[in-house]
């Protein structure tokens, strides 16, 4: 199997997708509470800025941060969050101001946006009205692998690590002291990692090797001659703690563990079903509106003269 189709599953599957934390902090920050909103729930969101009479509320602000960049910093991601839509405030404002949103091009763009969304909405609802239809059982999963073997072998060295990442050295060698007495690794990611869901959800997957922990060098030297179960020596990069055990590895040559291939196989032919009922729906539309009359075109002929009879214009 070919790398970049194998990477090209890898991200259809959700292995490199963004991480959303759940917000587990309720932030008061007294000098942007200047005024309140009342929320259709009856409670009220503090607003944390104001442009030309329009609020930004603080539950706005926090649906709208990735939990990720909360989790790291949320003052600083509030912060950000909060300069960034004051911009864009003003400059909707001043476009508005200047009448751009009444000029031919303005309109012609809203139109094909408008245009756009009614696409992907037609689409969602095809998609969402017929569940059934893109629903793919484990036994169809199984087949596909039966039938496609060849496609899911390995063409590099694949590895299953547990990184652990802490805000001090005193928890790191705590969190090395527990692996080598036992406890088990949900216990130690729970007491002594800052990212403990994304750390426990990334040591149950295999990676390829060259993809790996790429913004960390010092681990990834390590990792480069670690052996099964081995410990990486306590690391400091980018602000933090770092300790990696390899768990396990699969090396070039070999094929993809069927176990860990079912869900990603089971999202490629949902995707492809999905493709297949829009594409069908749309056809069908096509060919009813055929048969109604409702679609004139020019022949390749008169295209042919409309298109001279325009290059002449032009020149």
């Amino acid at each position: 199997m070919k790398q970049n189709y194998i990477l090209r599953m890898c991200n259809r599957t959700g292995f490199y997708k963004e991480i959303f934390w759940p917000i587990l902090l309720i932030i008061f920050i007294p000098q942007f509470f200047f005024a309140c909103n009342k929320l259709q729930n009856g409670q009220e969101s503090e607003i944390i800025a104001t442009v030309a009479g329009t609020d930004l509320t603080m539950d706005e602000a926090l649906k709208n941060i990735p939990g990720f960049y909360l989790e790291q910093d949320s003052v600083h991601a509030l912060l950000q969050y909060r300069d960034q839509w004051i911009q864009e405030q003003l400059v909707s404002e001043h476009a508005r101001s200047i009448g751009i949103h009444e000029t031919e091009t303005y309109q012609d763009k809203l139109e094909q946006l408008e245009k756009d969304l009614l696409e992907t909405s037609l689409r969602e609802m095809i998609l969402s009205e017929n569940q059934d239809g893109i629903t793919v059982s484990d036994e169809e999963a199984q087949q596909y692998y039966q039938n496609h073997r060849d496609q899911f072998l390995l063409d590099e060295r694949y590895v299953q690590i547990r990184h652990l990442t802490t805000r001090t050295r005193s928890d790191a060698e705590n969190a090395n002291r527990d692996l080598m007495n036992g406890i088990e690794w949900e216990v130690i990611v729970d007491t002594y990692s800052i990212y403990p869901d994304y750390q426990m959800e990334f040591s149950n997957q295999f990676w390829p090797v060259n993809m790996v922990l790429p913004e960390f060098p010092q681990l990834r030297e390590y990792l480069s001659y670690m052996g099964i179960s081995e410990r990486s020596p306590i690391t400091f990069e980018n602000g933090n703690y770092h300790l990696l055990q390899l768990m396990e590895e699969k090396t070039e040559g070999e094929y993809l563990d069927l176990n860990w291939l079912i869900p990603q196989i089971k999202e490629w032919l949902r995707v492809e079903k999905s493709r297949r009922m829009v594409n069908g729906y749309l056809r069908n539309l096509y060919l009813q509106a055929e048969s109604n009359n409702e679609i004139e075109s020019a022949d390749v002929e008169v295209l042919e003269q409309i298109l001279n009879q325009h290059q002449f214009r032009n020149q």
